[in-house]
């Protein structure tokens, strides 16, 4: 799933360690964009925003299969 936006679907077949290890992942590249852009070196604004979805689109996944 690295470099590439990750579909809802594509996201419920995963199983559950896998959806928090990329959580985790990308909770931390999110955190080095926010870091570089205060820095000045970062260009890639956009990032951030995509970034944030698929956090989100994870933590929605997650809770889904949490409740019964």
């Amino acid at each position: 799933m690295a470099g590439k936006q990750s579909t809802a679907k594509a996201l419920r077949e995963l199983p559950r360690a896998d959806l928090l290890a990329e959580l985790s992942r990308l909770r931390q590249e999110l955190w080095q964009h926010r870091i570089k852009i205060r820095e000045g070196a970062q260009q890639q604004m956009h990032q951030i925003p995509v970034l944030r979805r698929q956090i989100a689109r994870i933590h929605t996944v997650l809770k889904e299969s949490r409740t019964p």
